[in-house]
């Protein structure tokens, strides 16, 4: 095995230990991993497109038709017309999708803190690099951006500098 090949399956590994963690985390809620990010990204950025959305989902690859279908019938999201364009659907959380959302991020917190113990006084920046870098010119760089830098729901953009 080369160094790529290896480095290709050390990420695969991880990603999947992380999920397998982070669903067994999310059971007791009756929410997968890709609910649970969607509800925190709509309590988080507030009221979104469906484009929008899928713009900051990386587990429905763009396209959360489907995922925002099964929560909106379970009564955890809701559409409505913009109040500033009626033609414009926005999805946001219902209360009981905002006390999800809030309980999937206590939740998630105890697998952060278990990676914490695991990386504890190591140097994060040259792999966080490392790995921007391999996901360079492809659509889940822009979707890190815009997670990265969008502004939180009542906070106001700030303005490039000149």
């Amino acid at each position: 095995m080369d160094a790529i090949e290896e480095f290709g399956l050390l990420v695969k590994a991880l990603t999947r230990e992380a999920d397998r963690r982070i669903n067994d985390l999310l059971r007791p809620l009756g929410i997968t991993t890709s609910q649970a990010e969607a509800l925190q990204l709509l309590d988080r950025y507030g009221p979104l497109s469906l484009g929008e959305l899928g713009t900051l989902l990386i587990a429905e690859g763009g396209h959360p038709s489907r995922l925002v279908d099964r929560l909106v019938a379970s009564g955890l999201l809701q559409r409505e017309s913009a109040s500033d364009d009626r033609r414009r659907i926005e999805i946001s959380c219902t209360p009981r999708g905002r006390e999800l959302a809030h309980a999937a991020r206590e939740r998630k917190e105890i697998f952060r803190t278990w990676m914490r113990g695991r990386l504890d006084g190591l140097d994060l920046t040259s792999t966080t690099s490392l790995l921007a870098t391999c996901l360079v010119d492809t659509p889940l760089s822009e979707t890190v951006h815009q997670r990265r830098t969008r502004p939180l729901a009542g906070e106001i953009p700030q303005q490039p500098e000149a």
